[in-house]
């Protein structure tokens, strides 16, 4: 009997830690601040849009996909970097890092109501 309850309860307590610490969170990326957006090159970020985003956005942030349409939208750039960054809904995070993502706001900077 003492090898089946050491060992299941072992296994609660190692599982119930691991969920525990799950849900907190502690390694959860803070959204970037207004003051953090860098833009790079916008002509290289219609490229990655094009290969990274087009499939739900739509060619030239026009719609027509699962994302939003985002040509002439009014988020703002800040906004739009935090959403790249942290996903949400159907849109995975991260989906662009580093150069590509300063790439891809520099694009979204053409394109979005807010930017111009």
């Amino acid at each position: 009997m003492r090898l089946l309850v050491v060992p299941l309860a072992l296994l609660l307590t190692v599982s119930g830690t691991a969920f525990g610490l799950a849900e907190l969170r502690l390694a959860k990326p803070a959204a970037p601040a207004a003051g953090d957006v860098v833009l790079g090159d916008a002509y290289a970020g219609q490229l990655v849009f094009e290969q990274a985003c087009a499939g739900c956005h739509g060619d030239g942030g026009r719609g027509g996909g699962i994302g939003p349409k985002l040509e002439g939208n009014s988020i703002g750039l800040s906004a739009a970097q935090a959403r790249i960054v942290a996903g949400g809904g159907a849109m995975p995070p991260a989906l662009v890092q580093g150069r590509q993502l300063q790439d891809v706001l520099a694009y979204l900077a053409t394109i979005l109501a807010a930017a111009r």
